[in-house]
Parts: C-alpha cells; sequence; structure tokens
C-alpha cells in the first residue's frame, strides 16, 4: 500500500521543509520517505514504523544514489556473495547488514552513532 503521508513527529529543525513523501506498508510495517530541505541542504528521512517502535535514519542528498545502489545489491545478489557493508557519506557512517530469522529475509542498516549508542546503553545495563 503506498501513501503520501509523511512520517509525522515534528522534525527538530525549525527550518526543515518538506518537499516530498511517500509511505509504504510492507506487511505490520510501515516505511515513510521523506525528500526534506534545510539551510544544510536536502536529506532523505527514512522511518520505520511497527506498532511498538519507530526507528529513523537520514541520509543526505549526496548519498541517496549509493543507498539506492546498496539496497540493489542486496536484493538482487545470491545469498551466498551477501555480506555486511559500510558506507560513509559526508560525517555520517551507515552499517548495512543482512540477516535472517523465521519470518525471512531482513537488511538492517543503521548509521553508527546508533550502533554506539546501542552498545554503549547495553553496556551500561549488563553492569547494573
Amino acid at each position: 500500500m503506498e501513501g503520501n503521508s509523511g512520517g509525522g513527529g515534528a522534525d527538530r529543525g525549525g527550518n526543515d521543509v518538506e518537499l516530498l513523501c511517500k509511505t509504504l506498508q510492507v506487511e505490520h510495517k510501515l516505511f515513510y520517505f521523506d525528500l526534506k530541505e534545510n539551510p544544510r541542504g536536502r536529506y532523505l528521512k527514512i522511518s520505520e514504523k511497527t506498532s511498538a517502535t519507530r526507528s529513523t535514519i537520514i541520509v543526505p542528498s549526496s548519498g541517496i544514489s549509493w543507498f539506492l545502489d546498496l539496497f540493489n545489491y542486496y536484493v538482487n545478489s545470491d545469498d551466498n556473495d551477501l555480506f555486511s557493508k559500510e558506507l560513509q557519506l559526508d560525517t555520517k557512517v551507515f552499517y548495512f547488514d543482512i540477516g535472517e530469522n523465521r519470518r525471512g529475509r531482513r537488511l538492517a542498516a543503521e548509521d553508527i552513532v546508533t550502533q554506539l549508542l546501542i552498545a554503549h546503553l547495553q553496556d551500561v545495563e549488563s553492569r547494573l
């Protein structure tokens, strides 16, 4: 199911202008693709929302085509050829990881800052 509803929620940047919004529903998840612009330039905000969680990554405009190339790599590659990849764009580093569970294959895309924060929180939690 596709629509034109934005990802919702207020952006932290008050000067952000929404240029294009698309929504895609896959099974029980909603994916929001919001092309926005602020004084620093254009960017693509990709959000995944389930009934319990919401995850968001921000892709600078300079990296959108690279991001699409990586998605195509994971979709079109043989299972035996797939491996994790990193992509550096401006000051951000994105980590792509392919995985599988009882529901099927999945592609996780995170920025390294998010991964470091999760690792830190897990470390703190293990000490409690």
